[in-house]
């Protein structure tokens, strides 16, 4: 269980490492929070209203290096929803057949 767990992290930090949208400054809080701040990110996102708002306190109690990393992977995530959506743009002008007009 320990070299998976190894491994897993040691994947996690060649992903950061090649990653370009995670600053310098963010990286160490990234790598030592990165699944907690993932599961905060998804979390509020599916939350109800009163959730949300408890989540907000906790994140603004939370360590600087916590929100840091939360704000980090919510970038990372709008950056990639931003480049799905070009994508989905470009196939969808490539291949209006494969879409329905509703």
């Amino acid at each position: 269980m320990n070299d998976i767990s190894e491994l897993i992290d040691a994947a996690a930090r060649a992903a950061v490492e090649h990653n370009g949208t995670i600053a310098d400054g963010e990286l160490a809080a990234v790598l030592q929070h990165g699944s907690d701040a993932r599961l905060h990110v998804w979390d509020r996102h599916y939350a109800n209203a009163d959730e949300r708002r408890r989540l907000d306190q906790k994140l603004a109690t939370s360590s600087p290096e916590f929100q840091s990393a939360v704000a980090a992977v919510e970038r990372v995530l709008a950056e990639e929803l931003a480049d799905d959506n070009v994508r989905r743009a470009r196939v969808r002008a490539e291949n209006p057949g494969l879409f329905k007009e509703y």
